[in-house]
């Protein structure tokens, strides 16, 4: 509580700042290790987290920033401390939770809470290489101890000024923008995460954010099209867990008309078919990855 909703019988872990703050990463790692072992148990295979947002801007004037969700403000040890997190749950696991990192490339410096709103961040290329991507290049570098990459990286749907320039209201969030997420895959620090079978997740595709970015004049939400956009961008995993079309009873109904559109335009439009298949391959490598016998 309050990141995740099973509310008793497992332990009761500190928040990530309470860890950054001790300053040791092995106090990160054993408390992945009760994470990973207790989802395990549970029989849960996949978790949103650590966060490895840098807690660049702090604010006091009535406006959220991430809180206790980092563990700090310094990219060295943010990234340090989310290895030995992540090594923890794949070792208490024994390597049967996938970690997904949140949230990709960082919100640590955004102008507004990134749930209600399409949140930007104004720092040339540079600074994000140096302040907000750094934690992320630790966890997806193949040549340190695989228990501590990350599987996947939930990517945020914030607006970067380093990879789309220009910021307007019109703007698109990289997790929309097909030409940002292959200028960040195509960084050398990520490039060969990427081609050794990384995921990339989508954000809550239902968010309030998402909903005000596409339906402005508030005329209709059109679900399967925000869904064929973040597949398109390069999501492979596309979290709708709370997407609710305009004139659908529930969720439910939504994500079923979601998979037969999804169904059709296979069969239509290669370009879809060749996205599909890429993302289907990369989630099997996944499974193959977490069940040896699969």
């Amino acid at each position: 509580v309050p990141g995740d909703q099973i509310l008793s019988g497992v332990t009761n872990l500190p928040n990530q700042m309470t860890i950054g703050a001790t300053w040791k990463s092995d106090l990160a790692q054993s408390a992945g290790f009760i994470l990973g072992k207790e989802m395990q148990a549970l029989g849960i295979n996949m978790v949103f987290g650590p966060s490895l947002d840098v807690l660049d801007i702090v604010r006091t004037a009535g406006r959220d920033d991430l809180g206790v969700r980092s563990f700090g403000g310094n990219p060295f040890w943010v990234g340090k401390m989310g290895e030995a997190f992540i090594n923890g749950v794949h070792t208490g696991s024994e390597n049967q939770v996938a970690v997904v990192a949140t949230n990709f490339p960082g919100n640590g410096s955004s102008d507004r809470q990134p749930e209600t709103e399409i949140a930007t961040v104004r720092k040339t290329l540079e600074q994000l290489l140096q302040n907000e991507l750094a934690p992320f290049f630790v966890v997806t570098d193949l040549k340190q101890d695989q228990a501590g990459i990350v599987d996947g990286l939930l990517l945020s749907h914030s607006r970067y000024q380093g990879f789309q320039g220009s910021i307007r209201p019109s703007t698109k969030p990289v997790s929309f923008d097909p030409v940002a997420v292959d200028a960040m895959m195509d960084l050398p620090q990520l490039s060969p995460w990427r081609e050794s079978g990384g995921m990339i997740i989508s954000d809550d595709l239902g968010s309030e954010a998402v909903r005000k970015f596409v339906d402005t004049l508030s005329t209709g939400f059109d679900a399967r099209q925000v869904a064929r956009t973040a597949l398109m961008a390069g999501n492979d995993l596309l979290y709708m867990g709370n997407i609710i079309a305009s004139g659908d009873a529930e969720s439910y109904i939504t994500v079923e008309r979601t998979i037969d559109y999804f169904v059709q335009k296979y069969e239509e439009d290669s370009a879809f078919q060749v996205r599909v298949d890429d993302a289907v391959l990369r989630i099997l490598q996944l499974k193959r990855k977490i069940y040896p016998s699969f």
